[in-house]
């Protein structure tokens, strides 16, 4: 019986960490994924990662994984630059003491995403090595226009993969025309964490969690069947035109419940899984952790 914790990307309420503690605090969520705190996490000196690290010691909130955008390159770019930012990463994950990094598997400009299998797979093969020997577990991420964006892609990248583990996001493959419950049931026997957020297609509108058609219910039904232990639930609202995403995504965020600021966003979000996870029989303990 699987137990969950909610983590979050706090960024999506504000750039600057003291209102992304306020976020979750206010909430009662112990644990942040960070992606971006007054810039994005791999621009941190040394100096800046250890002062993060201290502060959210002190604020009681813990890291439950890197949100890095290691593989969210395209795979046609030079992959030395990538590498660079790959150990920058590493070194992120140390400092501020996690050991799973999130990763993806290269935007591919093409429909025919197979005709880069190789190169992916010998991308990941490079990226798997030099994480291991520095004892971080990389997490994939399923992602729109990514050779991972569909169901078999995920079969395949994390079988010929073992060392790599999952991340499963309904949202991302709801959008993409693609079934969540068949992703699930890919990304299940190598499942480190879920991203939560929502969608329906075809329109591709982002919803809370239990609002659209990711299967939520089922989904998590079947993590709670497969797995004995802690499992974390990481918020990814994306019901609001956040700053870190100004630039790329306000032409194309399309949401269903419209808000009026990110911080009612994160805390909606943030609602509608308690509320779900409520449903499904979990109560929240003084611990943070939901279990039946």
């Amino acid at each position: 019986m699987a137990q969950f914790l909610i983590s979050a990307f706090a960024d999506e309420v504000s750039p600057e960490l003291e209102n992304q503690i306020a976020a979750l605090q206010r909430n009662g969520i112990g644990y942040l994924e960070p992606r971006n705190i007054s810039g994005g996490i791999l621009t941190k000196t040394e100096e800046e990662l250890h002062a993060i690290r201290a502060r959210l010691d002190e604020a009681g909130i813990g890291i439950s994984s890197l949100g890095s955008p290691i593989g969210k390159y395209k795979i046609t770019d030079d992959f030395g630059p990538h590498l660079e930012d790959f150990r920058k990463a590493i070194r992120a994950c140390k400092i501020l003491g996690t050991h799973r990094m999130r990763i993806f598997s290269f935007f591919v400009d093409t429909p025919d995403l197979a005709t880069y299998r190789d190169e992916v797979h010998r991308r990941m093969s490079i990226l798997l090595d030099e994480a291991e020997k520095e004892g971080i577990l990389l997490c994939h991420e399923n992602e729109s226009k990514i050779y991972g964006q569909n169901p078999a892609e995920v079969t395949d990248l994390l079988t010929t993969h073992p060392r790599m583990k999952g991340i499963f996001d309904a949202a991302n493959f709801v959008r993409e025309g693609q079934d969540p419950v068949a992703g699930i049931d890919a990304t299940l026997p190598s499942l480190e964490y879920v991203h939560v957020k929502d969608a329906t297609y075809p329109d591709r509108k982002i919803w809370p969690a239990g609002m659209g058609q990711g299967g939520y219910e089922e989904v998590l039904k079947k993590v709670d069947a497969a797995y004995d232990g802690t499992v974390f639930l990481t918020l990814e609202p994306h019901l609001f035109v956040f700053d870190a995403y100004k630039s790329i995504d306000s032409h194309k965020l399309k949401v269903g419940v419209l808000y009026d600021s990110p911080d009612a966003a994160f805390d909606g979000a943030a609602t509608h899984l308690k509320n779900l996870l409520t449903k499904l029989g979990y109560h929240e303990e003084e611990n943070k952790l939901w279990k039946k």
